[in-house]
């Protein structure tokens, strides 16, 4: 099955406050090695999609919309009156304008393009009948902020969620894979350690330690390939 970036769109949510981050400052404009995350976050997506969407808090007022916007994303908000991880993935979800979109958590600055790719391929991109959700499943934990969402299904299954109150994008997709609808792949450990052995992909920062933890493995990349290094 051929992978075709014009059949996927790569969603960014922004909308987090922060707050275990001690910083008034959104952790997506935050610099590792002199780079910010959500730079970091889009020159990985441009290679693999076609578009590129930023999803905010209704109302929010900061500069990763600002900076999202020179990145050439387009910006939406959380649906109405909605707010949270599930608002922002279902506005992301129908603000898209391809079949299947990669969403992704604005705090992830390590993402691996070979696992987005073997993740859409799981997913059914070029499929004519079945397609899936992928989500990765590693130590014990469901992965819906770095997962492959085929718009059809998700956009009114989430829709729904939203409508019966859900807040929680893992209790969401726990009811579906208990109805065997919308279809869901899971992307074990294995499935994710033969293309990201450290599976620095799902890394993401919540405290200032996982920021200092974020800079270390930048400067061990750095020492495998001294080329590698880029500020924006």
């Amino acid at each position: 099955m051929t992978f075709k970036p014009s059949q996927l769109t790569g969603i960014v949510l922004a909308g987090g406050r922060s707050t275990r981050f001690g910083s008034t400052q959104s952790k997506l404009i935050t610099r590792i090695d002199g780079k910010k995350i959500l730079t970091r976050i889009v020159d990985a997506l441009k290679t693999v999609t076609s578009e590129l969407i930023l999803v905010g808090r209704q109302n929010q007022n900061d500069k990763v919309f600002d900076l999202g916007i020179s990145l050439n994303m387009r910006v939406v908000s959380d649906t109405d009156p909605y707010s949270g991880p599930l608002a922002g993935i279902h506005a992301g979800l129908t603000a898209s304008t391809t079949p299947f979109s990669f969403i992704v958590a604005g705090d992830h600055p390590f993402l691996s393009t070979d696992l987005i790719t073997a993740m859409a391929i799981s997913a059914g991109l070029g499929a004519v009948n079945t397609t899936c959700a992928v989500i990765p499943h590693t130590e014990g934990n469901l992965h819906p902020l770095h997962a492959i969402y085929p718009r059809k299904y998700w956009v009114p299954h989430f829709a729904q969620a939203l409508s019966e109150g859900e807040t929680s994008p893992r209790r969401s997709i726990e009811k579906a894979r208990a109805a065997n609808y919308p279809p869901v792949t899971i992307f074990t450990d294995e499935d994710i350690t033969q293309i990201d052995p450290n599976k620095v992909s799902l890394f993401d920062i919540d405290t200032p330690e996982n920021l200092s933890f974020a800079n270390q493995i930048t400067k061990a990349q750095i020492s495998k390939d001294p080329t590698g290094h880029a500020t924006d």
